[in-house]
């Protein structure tokens, strides 16, 4: 089988087992009773946003930081000026991407609850709160590196990566454990 469709197949299989346990802790987090052992519309909900909320900020942010590395190597003579030009602003971007993961997870919980939240409502919900989130964004974006490493370490061939996959789950189900405690603080009454 192809590594890179393995490492997928892996990651995915990864994301819906931690879905699973995640929103078992988020629905009794919420005060709500854990469901039965899976249900498939929901927990391909939670995946989707979770990988929506990390993968896509991290790879904006990645790209972004790429490009004006790239760009200040072609405009600066000088040797190294793009790699300092980019860590610079890895220094500036990677927090806003973390702030990003940390307001825009704020979804999963609503996932949990079959609750539906667009971007418009995460960000009125977490409105004045956003830096509160940042140690959740990092703790997300940490869990789901974890999950990518793993995975592709293993469908590389390499089984020491393979310990990577449950430490990624336990601390994204802890995580998520934690953010449905912030978005029930963050909530309205009623």
């Amino acid at each position: 089988m192809n590594p890179i469709l393995l490492g997928v197949l892996l990651f995915a299989a990864a994301i819906l087992v931690t879905s699973v346990l995640a929103i078992r802790r988020q629905r009794r987090a919420l005060g709500h009773e854990a469901p039965g052992w899976w249900m498939p519309l929901r927990s391909l909900r939670w995946s989707g946003a979770l990988v929506a909320s990390v993968v896509g900020p991290l790879l904006f942010a990645k790209m972004l930081v790429m490009v004006l590395a790239l760009g200040s190597e072609v405009l600066l003579p000088a040797e190294g000026a793009g790699m300092m030009a980019g860590i610079g602003v890895a220094w500036l971007v990677l927090p806003m991407a973390l702030l990003v993961i940390g307001t825009a997870a704020l979804k999963l919980p609503a996932a949990a609850d079959d609750r539906t939240l667009d971007t418009r409502d995460v960000i009125r919900l977490a409105d004045g709160n956003e830096w509160s989130l940042l140690p959740l964004g990092v703790g997300l974006a940490l869990g789901v590196s974890l999950l990518i490493g793993a995975a592709l370490g293993v469908a590389m061939g390499t089984l020491a990566y393979l310990p990577l996959l449950p430490l990624g789950m336990a601390l994204l189900v802890w995580i998520s454990g934690r953010l449905a405690g912030r978005y029930q603080s963050l909530s309205p009454p009623g």
